[in-house]
């Protein structure tokens, strides 16, 4: 049990947000205190993991990340909560005893569901306006009001979701009083999912469930669970399925705009934490105000966060995950270990629709990197009672590496150098854009740094799309509207439907008097209402700023969109 206590200091700190030095540096050093011990007792730092080299690089691509951000101190808690959760995977393979870490972590999943369940009429949460709401309501106002902290409801539900199944599988190995009081911490588990109101994590507890009934050699276990939790979800997916439709739409336009912010910076991301909410708004949305707070998909927050760098890294330690499961899976895998990584695959099932983990609910991130090095630290366990081949990581050799490298620089050395400046010049112009407490004379550094990039990556490459628009957009800023049309113009065919280009390229022309040519972009937005109202205030700020020309082109443009809503 002291072995799991090491990183939960660094833990502490990183989701609290604090960042005094000497407190990090405190919990920094009782987190890896227990490497070097373990490496004086046995000779070793740690147990061997299969995704322990994946896992490195996505901790040296997170420093990216940091590097990348406008507001490093939006990106501190991020990394100092990762790496805690990351000494925490570590502590896990370590224990000499993984089933104690499963109990651990239902008891941990119980006590917050505890705490969600009675407090939850106090919580005041003003859009939980359902049936399921007043239900959480009702139950919740039975109990006093001992709110210190109000979660938010989908990040509840991400974090319940794994520690059901493993409250499952401890329930059903127990017997007498332990088995009444798994059943209860089960119960009080799905009653926080239920009243969550989260269809993301049903959905994804039903299709992980189906995995468990066409695996599982304890049928009726599987069986029974799986159509309680496939009839729940039904029932609450059927009786908002309008909603369900909508948020699906929205979602998938977020996807949309995110896949292209990720585009501007492929190799360093946006930054981690809470970069995301101003940058989205301001390249991709184009308004000066952030719009939503995280992109909704675990894959996507990765990627924008820590660069394509962090997406590989998480993908090779999924590939190398899974492996282990189909190892011990096709030899009749133990239940507390088909729990186990049941439970991750819930998780990552979710994050298709929503990651709370690398978002301002950082306080969830701990309990998927458990559930991984408890899948690892169960697999291990039967990797030494049972005659398991112990996996390797595949191997390339290094020639073989180091000409497949030189040969993808040859033969793509221009785009990818124009792609790499083109990021370099995102990172720079967003820092002059959004770092807060910037002088007038530092931003417009910043931003010759930036153009000075972009300029260079259309050296190596011409029609470099990222350089091209956002060119355009400083140019658009500085009122430059022509200089702006030559750049967009370069960059809008190779993205036609990037609603950012659509957007910049339409005020451009709408204000060199183009009106064919920016109602015809205009109105490809998919957020129609909003442009009107937008342009709406344009025609206003032009009023006011003695340009009767452009002020009467947003006039006559509302009026134009309007008729086609």
């Amino acid at each position: 049990m002291l072995e799991l206590l090491w990183p939960f200091p660094l833990i502490v700190v990183g989701i609290s947000g604090t960042l005094n030095p000497y407190i990090i540096g405190l919990a920094l050093g009782i987190a890896l205190l227990p490497a070097p011990i373990r490496w004086a007792s046995s000779g070793r730092f740690s147990q061997p993991s299969i995704i322990g080299c994946p896992l490195l690089l996505f901790v040296i691509s997170s420093f990216v990340g940091l590097w990348a951000s406008y507001q490093p101190m939006l990106s501190f808690p991020i990394l100092l909560t990762l790496l805690g959760s990351v000494t925490l995977f570590f502590a896990i393979i370590n224990t000499p005893s993984p089933r104690d870490g499963v109990v651990g972590l239902v008891v941990m999943a119980g006590l917050v569901a505890t705490y969600f369940v009675t407090q939850y009429a106090h919580f005041a949460y003003p859009t939980e306006l359902g049936r399921l709401a007043k239900l959480g309501r009702l139950t919740g106002s039975l109990w006093p009001n001992l709110v210190f902290f109000t979660p938010q409801v989908n990040a509840i539900a991400v974090f319940l979701e794994g520690g059901w199944f493993l409250s499952l599988a401890l329930t059903w190995q127990s017997g007498g009083i332990k088995r009444l009081g798994g059943a209860m911490v089960m119960v009080i588990i799905l009653y926080g999912l239920l009243i969550s109101d989260s269809r993301g994590a049903w959905v994804s507890m039903a299709v992980t469930m189906g995995f468990w009934i066409s695996s599982a050699g304890r049928f009726k276990l599987a069986t029974v669970s799986g159509f309680l939790i496939v009839g729940v979800a039904l029932i609450f997916l059927s009786s908002g399925f309008n909603a369900m439709l909508q948020t699906a739409n929205s979602r998938l336009v977020l996807y949309h705009n995110s896949f292209y912010l990720l585009g501007d910076y492929p190799f360093t991301g946006i930054g981690l934490g809470e970069t995301f909410a101003l940058a989205y708004s301001r390249y991709q949305l184009l308004i000066p105000v952030p719009f939503l707070t995280y992109s909704h998909n675990l894959f996507l927050a990765i990627a924008l966060g820590q660069g394509l760098l962090g997406l590989i890294a998480w993908l090779w330690l999924l590939v190398n995950f899974y492996r282990v499961v189909y190892q011990i899976e096709t030899q009749k895998a133990p239940l507390l270990f088909r729990a186990a990584w049941l439970a991750v695959t819930t998780t990552l099932i979710h994050g298709l629709f929503d990651a709370p983990q690398f978002s301002e609910s950082r306080w969830t991130m701990p309990m998927l990197f458990a559930l991984l090095g408890l899948t690892i630290a169960l697999g291990n366990r039967e990797s030494e009672t049972r005659p398991y081949r112990v996996l390797k990581p595949y191997k390339v050799s290094l020639p073989t590496a180091i000409a497949l490298i030189l040969l993808g620089g040859i033969l793509f050395y221009r785009p990818l150098l124009g792609a790499w400046y083109a990021n370099l010049g995102a990172v720079y112009q967003t820092q002059a854009d959004l770092a807060p407490n910037l002088s007038e004379s530092s931003r417009e550094e910043l931003t010759t740094i930036a153009v000075t990039y972009f300029e260079q990556s259309l050296r190596f490459n011409p029609t470099q799309r990222v350089a091209n628009r956002r060119l355009g957009q400083i140019a658009l800023q500085q009122q430059n509207f022509i200089t702006a049309i030559n750049y967009f113009e370069v960059a809008y065919p190779q993205e036609p439907d990037n609603q950012a280009i659509l957007k910049a390229l339409g005020l451009a022309y709408l204000w060199t008097g183009q009106l064919e040519a920016a109602e015809s972009l205009l109105s490809q937005r998919n957020d129609q209402s909003e442009v009107v109202e937008e342009l709406g205030n344009w025609q206003w700020w032009w009023g006011t700023q003695q340009r009767a020309d452009l002020s009467g082109y947003a006039g006559e443009m509302v009026r134009r969109l309007g008729r086609r809503e």
